[in-house]
């Protein structure tokens, strides 16, 4: 990768969280890695869009991968002893398909993948139990390897079309102020005094730092966002919407996609071992 795991790492200073105490915050964390994970395992249909056979066998092996973690996720919540809950809009609408490979590999897989990562470094970090964390050890190192492989493919994609890095530029910054207001979000409807949680301003703030870095060094930005006016950003972001759902609208799929696997999957038999598990209590949760 760009950025070595030291860089993108988080200090919790020890804090926990507990299994039983916490069960109902974890299982809503799950359920937005599941939704992602299932996302994951749709990127099949980009090999038929892959600009190289080694690309295609890249994402032939990926997809087996995110079944896997899918996997790794059904034994989560059975540790739990709780079901899964419904994916969060925006954890939906920033794992949403990509119109071009180009988004795939920058915004799915690039900055995606990266910030999937960065949650499951600080799920290690926080997590007290040494077999579960083991577990969940093994879909990071892949993780890993799927990063790599966008922040690679971004790189190639940028030498042969410089024009490439500001369509992409507007697209992720729509994705940091996503991410910002999510943080928000959950911070009204959450217990902030949580030893963990109090820490996550300061966390936010460290996934933003290390987002930017990667753009930085994948050559999407080509100076700190904190020297680009709030015109530039705005007009960036509404360049790269009209852009891409121009391309949207040229595609039929997008308008029939009630029966992809990631608005079908909480009802699908292999799962239903995990969905007949305690129902928690979403709380607030469920925006």
């Amino acid at each position: 990768m760009l950025l070595t795991r030291d860089e993108m790492a988080f200090d919790f200073k020890g804090a926990k969280f507990d299994r039983v105490r916490d069960r109902d915050l974890l299982a809503w964390i799950a359920s937005q890695f599941l939704y992602g994970e299932v996302t994951g395992v749709q990127v099949g249909h980009w090999i038929r869009r892959a600009p190289d056979v080694e690309s295609a066998r890249f994402l032939a092996r990926q997809c087996v991968e995110e079944l896997q973690h899918v996997d790794v996720f059904k034994e989560f919540f059975r540790w739990l002893d709780a079901r899964p809950v419904p994916v969060h809009p925006v954890v939906k609408m920033l794992s949403g398909e990509s119109s071009n490979w180009e988004e795939h590999v920058a915004l799915e897989m690039a900055q995606g993948e990266g910030f999937v990562l960065m949650i499951f470094y600080a799920l290690l970090a926080t997590l007290d139990d040494e077999k579960m964390v083991k577990r969940l050890e093994a879909a990071v190192r892949q993780e890993e390897g799927h990063v790599e492989f966008g922040e690679e493919q971004t790189q190639r994609l940028i030498a042969r079309d410089p024009r490439a890095r500001k369509r992409l530029l507007g697209l992720h910054l729509l994705s940091l102020w996503a991410i910002r207001r999510f943080e928000k979000w959950i911070r009204k409807r959450v217990d902030m005094s949580h030893a963990v949680m109090r820490l996550m301003p300061d966390y936010l703030k460290r996934i933003l730092e290390v987002t930017e870095l990667r753009l930085m060094r994948v050559g999407i930005l080509d100076k700190p966002l904190a020297q680009m006016g709030r015109m530039a950003k705005f007009g960036a972001i509404v360049r790269a919407l009209v852009g891409r759902f121009g391309r949207k609208l040229a595609f039929w799929r997008w308008f029939n996609r009630k029966t992809d696997l990631t608005n079908t999957y909480m009802a699908d038999p292999y799962l239903a071992d995990v969905m007949a598990l305690k129902a928690g209590n979403p709380w607030k949760l469920q925006g």
